[in-house]
């Protein structure tokens, strides 16, 4: 089957659904199908390149008040003699220039938009349109929509989009990158210079829906004991942003250390150094960290968002409601065993989260789709 997917962005840019589009593509490619990726074009990168078996196609963008309009997608899109058409993400530009013209392509085509940013954070005039209205007659000129939460599924229940039409596909991570801890985990903990006996590590950034400022307050009770290490990319703009958090934990006395943008490898080194993985986020797509930190024996606190109370459900760490659970949730994690105990069963449960797992479960859904039409090409 040759596929083609649609993500706003692609490898090597970090990102949450970077990675998992990434993690499909080269899954499939894997299984021995043509695979190929339309993206936007970064700097440093190739307008065509073949990456992990993918080939990757990338679109020059240009600005028109604000709004980045990608050049000659549609014809791309058109010249592509796919079996199946993957289009992730909404609200974002490689979906708004497709949903008006899905219905005029004759391929199967399956969307996974990764829940509704706007809608949950800032929802603004236009979205408040967009996401009731507009959104579940998009997803009408769809074969499938594949939800990853099911928060996300009622969601789109709740705005009149048929049950029929979705499919729930919960995400993964390449298990492959946590077969062995990585070289130099033991020396991390003291480059970071960490005073506190325990480590509490996030990882993405200081976006605004991330809430790193929750973390310093669930932390600041506990401050003689917990350290939190935030890694990732500022983001001035953010009402959270890092010099907003620093002065935060300042104020608190929390212990604080932000090594900034990581590479994977330092990233996979920083997640077995914790004691704990956390995530402050109030609002979350779906959420790779806790099955990452699953993936790593590493038990996990999070604030209940997305798919992260279904993560919790197995039993690889704890989802919590409040500031102030949070607080008793790494008190839990003070016990040497409790830690020990989490992170044995996240072992056991990051199988079901697994990049092997993920990829059966689309290939399913595509297969449900191929089969229910006859004309795989596309045409206007």
């Amino acid at each position: 089957m040759h596929v083609l997917l649609a993500s706003h962005r692609y490898f090597p840019v970090p990102g949450g659904t970077e990675k998992v589009v990434q993690t499909l593509a080269e899954g499939l490619a894997r299984r021995g199908h043509r695979v190929t990726v339309v993206t936007q074009l970064e700097p440093d990168t190739a307008e065509q390149e073949t990456l992990g078996g993918v080939e990757v196609l990338r679109l020059r963008m240009r600005r028109a008040g604000g709004i980045r309009l990608p050049v000659r997608y549609l014809r791309t899109l058109h010249a592509i003699p796919a079996d199946l058409f993957h289009l992730w993400g909404n609200r974002i530009w490689c979906a708004d220039f497709y949903y008006p013209w899905a219905r005029a392509f004759r391929w199967p085509q399956v969307l996974t938009g990764l829940g509704f940013y706007q809608w949950e954070v800032h929802p603004r005039g236009w979205d408040r349109l967009y996401f009731p209205h507009y959104l579940p007659w998009a997803i009408g000129g769809f074969d499938r929509y594949t939800t990853s939460s099911e928060h996300e599924r009622a969601q789109l229940l709740g705005w009149g989009v048929p049950a029929p039409r979705l499919r729930s596909v919960p995400l993964g991570v390449p298990l492959g990158e946590f077969e062995r801890p990585p070289e130099g985990v033991d020396r991390l903990r003291s480059t970071w210079g960490l005073h506190r006996p325990l480590a509490a590590v996030y990882a993405g950034g200081f976006f605004e829906n991330k809430r790193v400022d929750r973390l310093i307050e669930a932390l600041a009770p506990v401050r003689d004991r917990w350290a939190l290490v935030a890694i990732g990319r500022d983001i001035p703009a953010s009402p959270h942003n890092l010099a907003n958090c620093r002065a935060r934990a300042e104020a608190r006395g929390v212990e604080f250390v932000a090594p900034g943008v990581l590479s994977r490898e330092d990233l996979l080194r920083a997640l077995y150094a914790a004691d704990a993985i956390v995530l402050g986020s109030e609002y979350e797509g779906f959420g790779l960290t806790p099955i990452e930190a699953m993936a790593a024996g590493r038990p996990f606190v999070t604030f209940e968002s997305g798919a992260l109370g279904d993560v919790a459900a197995h039993g690889g760490g704890l989802a919590v409601r409040s500031v102030e659970e949070f607080t008793r949730a790494l008190g839990r994690l003070e016990d040497p065993g409790e830690r020990a105990r989490l992170g044995q069963a996240g072992l056991h449960g990051a199988e079901f989260y697994s990049d092997r797992a993920m990829v059966d479960r689309f290939l399913r859904v595509y297969a449900e789709v191929v089969e229910g039409r006859s004309i795989p090409r596309p045409g206007p």
